[in-house]
């Protein structure tokens, strides 16, 4: 009986170090990433929401963000979510940073990037929406989504 608890014992320290081990594996927001990296074409999919006429939310919406380097620090950004949306964005941006907010009187766009090794993922909201009566918010229409760069 004593040599089953100590083979007990042995298999769970031994089963708790196995489940300490760190994923190396992880994404992390990416601090110190140029232009240069955001520059590309990412794929994934989206979470899309309109609310012209009814309320219309689509999960799962094939997503496709390009972004370019048009000059200096100006990167132009195209989201296509498959037949539902379609937006441009020129953005200025400082180099070496992961995100990109742009506010706006009628859209807006948040953007993080993430990397994992030499792979890139990007994520975020575009939002379209109007002001009624000058106060009250309407959310037109926007895309939630992940996207993951595609590899030359």
């Amino acid at each position: 009986m004593f040599k089953f608890h100590r083979i007990l014992v042995l298999l769970v320290v031994i089963l708790l170090f196995t489940q300490c081990k760190k994923d190396e594996d992880e994404w992390m927001v990416c601090g110190d990433c140029g232009i240069s990296s955001w520059v590309g074409n990412y794929e994934g999919y989206g979470d899309y929401y309109s609310d012209d006429d009814s309320t219309i939310t689509i999960i799962d919406v094939p997503t496709i963000v390009s972004i370019e380097n048009t000059y200096d620090s100006y990167l132009r950004i195209t989201i296509v979510a498959e037949d539902m949306y379609s937006t441009n964005y020129l953005v200025s941006m400082s180099d070496s940073t992961y995100t990109i907010n742009v506010p706006g009187s009628s859209k807006s766009l948040n953007l993080t990037i993430s990397s994992k090794g030499s792979e890139y993922r990007l994520s975020g909201t575009a939002k379209n929406y109007h002001y009624v009566a000058d106060t009250l918010l309407y959310l037109d229409n926007s895309i939630s989504f992940e996207t993951f760069k595609i590899q030359d």
